[in-house]
């Protein structure tokens, strides 16, 4: 396999394919670059930006990917009773996670993903003012996006890593070493055919205003695991999302995955590397 590495999506993306596919490679890395510039919560123009400075309840037009992503997240808000909610960028800003974006007045910023209405395939509108971050799941849905670019460009296998969240595809096995908060291998894994995500906050967790504060909300609490969470799936946003459902609720994300062909994969790591 050749290798590529570049950063992107606040992490550093690798792609392998098998020589002689560098087209295929390119082909990856632009559709992540895609997802990158579409969906960024820093980015001025990106499909986020754009709806955070639209008044409430006016349709945005937005990217076919932004909608793809946003029709996903909606579908897990619902099926997950409000627990993964994608516009949680308001209580990120306000626990230090992210930066205050611009023009933006944070104590209007009470929406949720019930407030988000998707019009039809290239409108979006917010009936209440929030802030969207789509942290949770566009990554993975990047590395899903870069897999059918290569096969598109004529890859017949290779794996997308982007900082933990993989899919491979083709007939070769990655194999995946799993590691824990330590550094130490907890469990080796072979990916073929299929995604694998991880998430913990072990190493982002910070104190304010006298809590424990973490980038995951579950419940309307901050959710401290003492495990992290890894998902196997067919896609890789699906992996990434139901992590994040996983770490609050794990017999409601592993009933998710089971209808969805994927599954928990046990006491996990805090980062999966392609060996």
């Amino acid at each position: 396999m050749i290798r590529r590495c570049r950063p992107l999506l606040g992490t550093f993306v690798e792609i392998a394919a098998p020589p002689g596919c560098a087209a295929t490679v390119e082909a990856g890395f632009a559709a992540v670059a895609q997802v990158h510039r579409l969906m960024s919560f820093h980015g001025e123009d990106s499909d986020l930006a754009r709806l955070r400075r639209a008044p409430a309840g006016t349709p945005v037009v937005l990217a076919p990917e932004t909608m793809a992503v946003l029709r996903l997240a909606l579908a897990l808000h619902r099926e997950s009773a409000g627990l993964f909610d994608v516009a949680i960028g308001a209580r990120l800003v306000r626990t230090g996670f992210l930066p205050l974006p611009a023009g933006v007045e944070l104590a209007a910023c009470t929406g949720t993903s019930a407030d988000l209405e998707l019009r039809d395939d290239r409108r979006a509108v917010c009936h209440r003012p929030m802030l969207l971050d789509l942290g949770g799941i566009a990554k993975g849905f990047a590395v899903d996006r870069a897999l059918a670019a290569m096969r598109a460009a004529g890859a017949d296998g290779g794996l997308v890593n982007a900082g933990g969240d993989m899919r491979a595809f083709g007939e070769h096995a990655f194999p995946v070493d799993i590691r824990g908060a330590r550094g130490h291998v907890e469990r080796r894994w072979s990916l073929r055919d299929q995604a694998l995500a991880s998430s913990d906050n072990a190493a982002s967790r910070r104190r304010r205003w006298g809590r424990t504060v973490t980038p995951h909300i579950g419940f309307g609490r901050p959710l401290k695991n003492r495990r992290v969470v890894a998902v196997v799936a067919p896609d890789c946003a699906t992996a990434d999302a139901l992590t994040k459902i996983a770490m609050a609720d794990p017999p409601l994300a592993a009933r998710m995955l089971r209808e969805r062909g994927g599954f928990v994969l046990g006491p996990a790591a805090s980062e999966a590397h392609a060996a």
